[in-house]
């Protein structure tokens, strides 16, 4: 029981640093659209490659950020039917909550077990993205920052699995649970 809190802490104090990188990102892209607005209004000079660079920063902020967006309890689903069992009978909110967390740890491992092998192509190949000449940014960040999100939300819906078990097996009441 120690390990699992031990565990939910470092996994916890990863997943916080992860949602800051995510929102320095958001405060970069923002600078760089409101630079690339001025230089295109005020010296008829845009910023080459804004476009392509706050597309793929959308991106890797929704991976860097659905971990804790899960951890904090602000996972979009339907609250309605879920709370209303779960204040009737929680331990068959806790199985519904049990086959959500694996289901969503799945769901993570599909697309870290995808990501994974493009991300090692596109750095064996170099592929990049954009348009040559213009501006071109290479694929594998971006691919291992996916890998690493879902790595990340995998962990937290493993960890809240675990919790919703040892609720039905009466060991401790459920842990953060995600709405």
């Amino acid at each position: 029981m120690r390990a699992l809190i031990t565990l939910d802490r470092a996994v916890g104090a990863i997943i916080v640093a992860s949602n800051t990188a995510g929102s320095l990102l958001i405060v970069a892209m923002t600078l760089a659209v409101v630079a690339d607005v001025i230089g295109r209004y005020l010296f008829n000079a845009p910023i080459k490659g804004t476009a392509e660079m706050v597309a793929l920063s959308v991106v890797a902020v929704l991976y860097l950020q659905i971990s804790y967006t899960l951890r904090s309890g602000r996972m979009t689903r339907s609250d309605a039917f879920y709370t209303r069992l779960t204040t009737r009978s929680p331990r068959l909110g806790s199985v519904l909550g049990l086959t959500y967390h694996v289901a969503g740890a799945c769901v993570a491992a599909a697309i870290m077990i995808r990501a994974w092998p493009r991300a090692g192509e596109a750095w064996e190949a170099g592929y990049y993205t954009g348009t040559i000449d213009i501006f071109t940014f290479p694929e594998w960040p971006l691919l291992l920052i996916i890998f690493f999100g879902c790595g990340l939300l995998g962990l937290q819906f493993v960890l809240l699995a675990a919790g919703n078990l040892l609720s039905l097996c009466g060991l401790s009441p459920p842990a953060r649970e995600s709405r």
